[in-house]
Parts: C-alpha cells; sequence; structure tokens
C-alpha cells in the first residue's frame, strides 16, 4: 500500500503496488507496467494509513481525523473526528483496535467494530473508480453533529509532543510502542492507560523530524534513528541500549528488519545466516544495511 500527502488544492490518494515477481523500479514510477493502481482519492490531506492483516481495510489518518476505507465493498465512515492531525496510526494484530497517533501529543485508541458514520455510499468499487471522495466534515454531517471530537479521557494517552511512530506488537495485542517528535519512546500497555508509560527508551535527540520505530521479528529489540544521525537499538523489555552507532549526515527516515529466513531471492536469509542481527535503514543519501556481530 501506498499514500500521496496530496498538495495544493488536490487531497492524498491511496495506491494497492504489486510486489509479486521481480520489480522494474523505474517501469513502477512512471506506472507502466500497471503495478501500482490507485484505490481511491479524497478531498484532504493523508498523512499516513495503515492495512488489517487480512488486507480488507485501509485506516487513513488525514489533517482532520481518521477514516476507515473497506476495500472489499468501497465503504468509507469516520473512526474519530479530531483538530489535530493524524501523523501515524497502526492495527493491533487482530485488526479490532486502531492506535492513532496526533500531532497534539495525543495517542487515541479506536475499536473498529464499533458503528461508524458513513462518508459517502458512491463509492461502490473504490478499485476502479477514479472520483474523489468528499470527506465530509461534522458539521455537514446531521448523525455526527452531537458526537464530540474528543475521545474520553480515560481512553487517551499522552506524549510530550506530535506522535510520529506506533508499533504494535503481535505477540501481545496489549502492548505498542509509541515516539514523540522530541525524541521520547515509551511501551504502553492498554489495560493500564491511566497508569501513563510502563517502560522508556532514553538516547535519541530530536526536535522536528520523523523518529521511525521497528521491531526484529521476535520482538524482543527496538531499533530506532533520529536527528542526531545515530541508529540506536535497544532491548523491549529491559530499556536497556544494547548498540548505537552514528552515520554522519544520514538521517535514517526508513528502518526494517528483515523477515527472518524471508526475503526478496533469499537476499535477506544471507544477511541473517551471518550475523546475529540485521536490518535495512533509509536515508537521503542511499540505502545501508547495518549488522551485529
Amino acid at each position: 500500500m501506498v499514500t500521496t500527502l496530496g498538495s495544493g488544492e488536490s487531497g492524498g490518494s491511496v495506491y494497492i503496488m504489486d510486489t509479486s515477481g521481480a520489480i522494474d523500479f523505474p517501469a513502477v514510477s512512471l506506472n507502466a507496467d500497471g503495478r501500482l493502481e490507485r484505490v481511491a482519492s479524497f478531498d484532504r490531506t493523508v498523512w499516513t494509513a495503515d492495512c488489517n492483516s487480512d488486507g480488507t481495510q485501509v485506516v487513513l489518518g488525514t489533517n482532520n481525523g481518521a477514516a476507515l476505507l473497506n476495500l472489499e465493498t468501497g465503504a468509507l465512515s469516520w473512526l474519530h473526528r479530531c483538530k489535530s492531525d493524524i501523523l501515524s496510526l497502526q492495527f493491533v494484530h487482530s485488526g479490532n483496535v486502531v492506535l492513532c497517533g496526533l500531532r497534539n501529543g495525543s495517542i487515541v485508541p479506536i475499536d473498529v467494530r464499533q458503528r461508524q458514520n458513513s462518508l459517502s455510499s458512491s463509492l461502490t468499487s473504490p478499485i476502479t473508480t477514479g472520483t474523489t471522495v468528499p470527506m465530509l466534515s461534522a458539521r455537514h454531517n446531521a448523525r455526527g453533529r452531537n458526537q464530540s471530537d474528543k475521545a474520553k479521557p480515560s481512553r487517551v494517552i499522552r506524549m510530550s509532543s506530535a506522535v510520529c511512530s506506533l508499533v504494535a506488537l503481535s505477540s501481545d495485542e496489549h502492548y505498542f510502542l509509541g515516539s514523540s517528535m522530541d525524541g521520547l519512546i515509551k511501551l504502553f500497555d492498554l489495560r493500564l492507560i491511566q497508569k501513563g508509560a510502563i517502560q522508556s527508551y532514553a538516547g535519541h535527540v530530536n526536535s522536528h523530524t520523523h523518529l521511525p520505530l521497528v521491531v526484529d521479528p521476535s520482538e524482543t529489540l527496538l531499533m530506532s534513528g533520529g536527528e542526531d544521525c545515530t541508529v540506536r537499538i535497544w532491548s523491549i523489555k529491559t530499556g536497556e541500549q544494547i548498540f548505537a552507532h552514528s552515520v554522519p549526515d544520514s538521517l535514517f527516515t526508513a528502518l526494517c528488519w528483515p523477515e527472518s529466513g524471508h526475503g526478496l531471492n533469499g537476499f535477506s536469509s544471507l544477511f541473517d545466516l551471518n550475523h546475529s542481527w540485521g536490518a535495512w535503514m533509509g536515508s537521503r543519501n542511499g540505502l545501508f544495511y547495518m549488522h551485529g556481530t
């Protein structure tokens, strides 16, 4: 899944990319081989998106709320209306809950099984339509007039600045990690929201850029890279920093742990066999691979 932010009078869009088989990247960038297919376009900024595990639903983070798009039926509905941009989203493993990270520092868990307000009945085939879908604001939706754009205080987690990354653990979906733009990284338990974070991961220097979080396949290690051009790895359980390495003038905006034993043509598996751990990192300077002993 690929999303575009939108610019000027044009809103964001959602695309599905076919990654089966060999990929001709110059052709894909021009959409010459049909691998990149637009699902839907909208009348507002799309900051982020996430897809559930079975590929049937996409949740969208926009400049004034989160919306749920059903890829099978084309139904579009509001999950949460707010005045703050939603910069990060994450389905928990079951697909029943979406975590929404807001620019104002709030993290709002939303149960997608609850009845939602429909936004549009005209989008019946999102895979083939080229129509821009309007997302009406609350004042234009009679059914939404009595709904507050604020979640119940007991269900909101507060961080100190904009929430830029969220990662739900698949081993226990009550636990999730969140990072804020000021460099703080914390572990939370949905059952203990009122008590705040249950673990912190210190060391990063950050102020205004995206702070990505990635978890290794065994869910024992957490990795991130901030404005200090340093990649750090912590133990998720203890919070201990076990690795730090600086790469001058390289701000890593994308990080990825290879799936153990799975990689394109066995490429990732080759690294996994030779090192205790390994991860990919992307920056404006290029793509890097960093590994342990």
